[in-house]
């Protein structure tokens, strides 16, 4: 998942030959969330203002849906071309490279006006901006698993989604504030630059030479056979395939949240507050959360209940007051429990990829995991339009709860299997 809508990401490794480096460098944790933030802050900038200018133009929630759905789906395969940052060119230079690329389409996308007869150009500036910013996200990953040492890598990686998830609500956020005052155009050119300004972090970064060298063929191949015999030949692992299918933890509907404040009566400065700042707030507590639940109880019953949770604040939501307090309450919870779904799958799909090319692994199902966000949101955005919001409320919840059921019977039926097995070989 991505956040993006965020992407749920930890980033592992094992490189002892470099954690005698790290230590003589130290980075200060902080830097990982700068560097991270236009990863999140981009897709904030589709779902928050320009969902929010476009349902104030007159379009409909499922051509919305579409425009975002669209920053989502470069996300869905980007591991067909993950192992190219790691063998081509410099981490350093593939981040400036797409961090420069993604500011000239952000800044482009400013000047587009928002209506239903330029959704097409849109749709291509937003994918372009999207496809760029995943080689940031690869490269910072990269940067982390190399320099940061073990010792300093729970810290490291949590600030890493704080920039995720942050960046999503409190760059959306701010680029609707500032376009509210000065006009879409100058606040995209502004919020744009600002995250150039965060390739300057790359300065207190040494990134050290390559070890050796491998074609983008070779990691391909070592990759997929790793993949195969840590993930498609175990339970946890094949469990971790399935869930990357499923709907559950989605938390599709905050991506239309902003198109849909007018009606729940609410202000655009509330909008850019309460799908923004705080949103970016609450949404990393709510990874925090979820981490430690996971760590606390079954990995998979975890998941299951951050499912629940956000299938319970949905319907929640369709059943309160339309009023601004109520907006401010049941978004807030649902972005809570978004993080709570993030944290949780970080917990169950880290035990799942063991070690090794854990990085890529990672980076494999994070991608797979976006399809549910991104056929979610569609059917969130049809559903809003043929019906109406509340309506779409509660099919984003039994979605959820269906999710929930399919992959508890899944890991029932694999934990039956195997069970039979070992019988048969004693």
């Amino acid at each position: 998942m991505t956040a993006q809508p965020p992407d749920r990401k930890i980033v592992r490794g094992h490189r002892p030959r470099l954690q005698h480096q790290a230590a003589e460098r130290p980075v200060h944790p902080f830097l990982w969330m700068i560097l991270y933030l236009p990863f999140g802050a981009t897709t904030g900038f589709v779902s928050v203002t320009i969902g929010y200018t476009a349902r104030q133009q007159g379009m409909g929630d499922a051509a919305i849906a579409g425009l975002i759905a669209m920053t989502l789906l470069p996300h869905t395969f980007k591991f067909l071309w993950a192992p190219i940052p790691d063998t081509s060119f410099s981490r350093r230079g593939w981040y400036l490279f797409s961090n420069i690329l993604s500011t000239i389409t952000l800044i482009s996308l400013g000047f587009i006006p928002v209506r239903s007869s330029t959704t097409e150009v849109l749709k291509l500036l937003i994918f372009v901006n999207s496809f760029a910013i995943t080689f940031l996200g690869m490269a910072v990953e990269g940067l982390l698993a190399h320099v940061v040492s073990d010792a300093q890598r729970g810290a490291a990686s949590g600030w890493l989604q704080a920039g995720n998830l942050g960046g999503v609500g409190i760059g959306g956020g701010f680029a609707l504030w500032l376009a509210q005052r000065i006009g879409v155009s100058a606040a995209f050119t502004i919020a744009a630059v600002g995250l150039l300004a965060c390739s300057l972090c790359l300065l207190k970064i040494n990134e050290p030479p390559r070890q050796r060298h491998e074609s983008a063929w070779d990691a391909v191949r070592n990759v997929v056979a790793d993949f195969w015999n840590t993930i498609l030949r175990s339970r946890t692992g094949i469990l971790a395939m399935i869930l990357c299918f499923l709907p559950v933890g989605s938390s599709a509907a905050s991506v239309l949240f902003a198109a849909m404040a007018d009606r729940w009566h609410t202000s655009a400065d509330a909008v850019a507050l309460y799908t923004g700042v705080l949103a970016g707030i609450v949404s990393a507590i709510g990874c925090l959360a979820g981490g430690w639940l996971s760590d606390r109880m079954d990995r998979k019953a975890a998941y299951a209940v951050t499912g629940v949770f956000l299938a319970l604040v949905a319907a929640s939501m369709y059943l309160g007051p339309r009023t601004q307090a109520g907006y401010a309450i049941f978004t807030l919870s649902y972005q809570f429990g978004s993080g709570l779904a993030y944290g949780a799958f970080t917990g169950f799909v880290l035990e799942a990829i063991g070690r090794g090319a854990a990085a890529t692994k990672y980076n494999v199902l994070a991608s797979l995991s976006n399809i549910p966000i991104w056929y979610m949101t569609q059917v969130d955005g049809w559903a809003s339009e043929r019906w109406n919001p509340g309506v779409m409320l509660l099919v984003d919840a039994a979605a959820e709860i269906i999710g929930v059921v399919l992959f508890l019977a899944a890991a029932y039926l694999l934990l039956r299997s195997t069970r039979k097995t070992a019988a048969v070989e004693l």
